[in-house]
């Protein structure tokens, strides 16, 4: 685990202009309401410090033994605009929220658009919780950036800036020495950021590779293999490492440029002294009045407040880039299977299937997973791939589907390259029954609408009695309602199996994939799920995977693969008489064994 940490903080960084630039990107569609937040803010700040001006000139009236209505008129002038500055400081909130949820609601939703078009190779090589810790985690840190530590930054920023204005009116030479102080603290105050954004990507890393840690080992089926083989103690361990590097990460975190707000604040509690050293001699020599001695050390206060406040926010956002860059990265994964400009709708397909000169790898040309395979499959015809574990007979199922394209060749249906099609009619014309089947924590009529979202509850109970379901909800507490659980625990490999049937029932797709559609069962299982499967393939051109071969002696055309290519091809019989790898897979299955093979010409029910 910790050789996986270390060479994911090894990845190449991005610089903090560019990430800068692209997370400044994000706020293009509020310009007007980010105009609106920034005049919100030049008006309750001006407002704020005209306050400060005030009190001086309060102090002005008491050391010149002005009368009372002065004082009167001025302190009502005064909370006028501390109320004013309070008011605008609400409707700067409201609007402040509103760029900042509508940020993050723009960010979440492309990330999780852009994660659903990813292929299926992007999904076998990231862990869950890693992925799921982007989505969520690192997205609300994007959030309190937005809405807490840029407004504040923004804010810090004018107070500076109108703050040193009024101060050049009151001491020009006094308010030039303060600012030429504060470009001291320019330069640390990037180091320190820089490195709070070090630490921020490792804790970052570290968090993610905690929660799919969790994913895996507390959900149903990793608790169970924990427990099984005894590894509490272990994953136990394995949980405490990682619990101390976020410990010791975090410590980091927190004191990483203390030393240097400890400072930067120092330097600002001293300052109000040597301003009124200063001011006090200007006093006596009668250059200054002693409100503007008062005023003008306010003003160094409310400079050095937001300047430290400003060196603490910077390394925040600094360090946020790192948050930014975690997301920008699953943004920029290519999307290996796109729909093509001008992608046109298959309609309703008839079922003819070809594969022409197809080759394709996962990990590119080098290593081929599919070599050359070439194929014709007529409407309502049934293809049978078999052939050792490994051999490509779910991989070419899944360029079927286009979850991936061949590196070359050309898939069709009805004669279409698939890349022609849109996504969403290549999906409609192809339903499929995979060995795995995956259950979501709902309904087990939720579960079988899966397959058509819009179907009626009739249908759904139909299609759930062409699977064989009817005992099951008989049984069942609360029926076609009952909840499953996750990934449908509350029911048996064959019962799952059954639901996935129904769910293919629903869909009503013109071609049928069954990927050891039946593994899950026993023999009885077998042969009820056999006759409805038999049913639904009716009509439709049906691709069989499956290792128990007596399942498939009925079909039209039986492709034996091996190495990633169609070594024999052909009906059964005359598979059988050629004597080759599906002669030889079939008598190893039948030899001692209870189940008697078929005789030759016997046409087996089809799976």
């Amino acid at each position: 685990m910790m050789s996986g940490r270390n060479r994911r903080l090894q990845r190449p960084q991005t610089s903090s202009r560019v990430l800068a630039r692209r997370a400044v990107g994000l706020f293009r569609p509020y310009r007007a309401a980010f105009a609106l937040l920034f005049a919100l803010l030049v008006a309750s700040t001006a407002l704020d410090l005209a306050g400060v001006r005030l009190l001086g000139a309060m102090v002005d009236q008491m050391t010149a033994d002005g009368d009372r209505s002065s004082l009167n008129r001025l302190l009502a002038i005064f909370v006028a605009l501390v109320l004013a500055s309070a008011l605008l400081g609400v409707w700067q909130s409201y609007v402040n929220q509103i760029i900042g949820q509508g940020v993050t609601l723009r960010l979440r939703t492309a990330l999780h658009d852009h994660l659903q078009r990813l292929s299926l190779r992007f999904y076998t090589q990231t862990r869950t919780g890693e992925i799921l810790s982007r989505v969520s985690t690192d997205v609300n840190a994007v959030q309190q950036a937005v809405t807490g530590t840029f407004t504040d930054f923004l804010q810090n920023v004018l107070t500076l800036a109108i703050a040193f204005g009024l101060m050049f009116t009151i001491e020009w030479k006094l308010a030039l020495a303060t600012l030429l102080a504060l470009p001291l603290w320019v330069y640390p105050t990037m180091r320190v950021g820089q490195h709070m954004r070090d630490l921020m990507r490792a804790w970052h890393q570290e968090a993610a590779s905690m929660s799919s840690h969790l994913e895996e080992t507390l959900s149903v089926s990793g608790s169970m293999v924990v427990r099984a083989f005894g590894r509490e103690t272990h994953e136990r361990d394995r949980f405490e490492a990682s619990n101390q590097e976020l410990y010791r990460l975090s410590l980091r975190r927190m004191m990483a440029g203390r030393w240097f707000n400890m400072g930067t604040s120092l330097f600002g509690a001293l300052i109000p002294g040597l301003v009124y050293w200063y001011g006090g001699r200007a006093v006596i020599g009668q250059s200054l009045s002693a409100g503007d001695v008062v005023a003008f050390a306010m003003l160094v206060q409310r400079v050095f407040g937001p300047f430290a406040s400003i060196a603490r926010i910077n390394t925040t956002l600094l360090s946020s880039l790192a948050v930014f860059e975690r997301i920008f990265e699953y943004l920029d994964t290519p999307v290996e299977v796109e729909e093509r400009p001008g992608a046109h709708r298959l309609g309703r397909a008839r079922g003819a299937i070809e594969f022409d000169h197809v080759s394709f790898g996962y990990a590119g040309p080098d290593r081929l997973a599919l070599d050359d395979i070439t194929f014709e499959a007529a409407p309502g015809t049934m293809v049978a791939l078999v052939g050792p574990s490994g051999a490509g007979k779910t991989t070419m199922t899944y360029l079927l589907q286009r979850f991936y394209d061949p590196l070359s060749g050309v898939v069709r249906i009805d004669g279409h390259d698939l890349r022609d099609l849109t996504l969403d009619s290549v999906s409609d014309a192809v339903g499929t029954v995979m060995q795995s089947t995956h259950l979501f924590h709902a309904s087990l009529a939720d579960n079988i609408r899966y397959g058509r979202l819009a179907a009626t509850d009739t249908e759904v109970r139909a299609a759930a009695s062409a699977a064989g379901l009817d005992e099951m909800i008989d049984r069942l507490p609360d029926g076609l309602d009952t909840l499953v659980g996750e990934r449908g625990y509350r029911l048996s490999g064959g019962e799952q199996q059954r639901v996935a049937i129904a769910r293919a029932v629903l869909k009503d797709a013109p071609i049928l994939v069954l990927d050891e559609a039946t593994a899950s069962l026993d023999s009885r299982l077998e042969r009820e799920i056999r006759e409805a499967t038999a049913r639904l393939s009716e009509g439709r051109t049906t691709v069989v995977i499956a290792h128990r071969l007596s399942t498939v002696v009925a079909a039209d055309l039986i492709l034996v693969f091996d190495h990633g290519r169609v070594v024999e091809r052909g009906r059964h019989e005359e598979l059988l008489r050629h004597e080759g790898l599906y002669a030889l897979l079939y008598r190893e299955q039948f030899r001692d064994t209870s189940e008697a093979a078929p005789e030759d010409g016997e046409l087996a029910p089809l799976t």
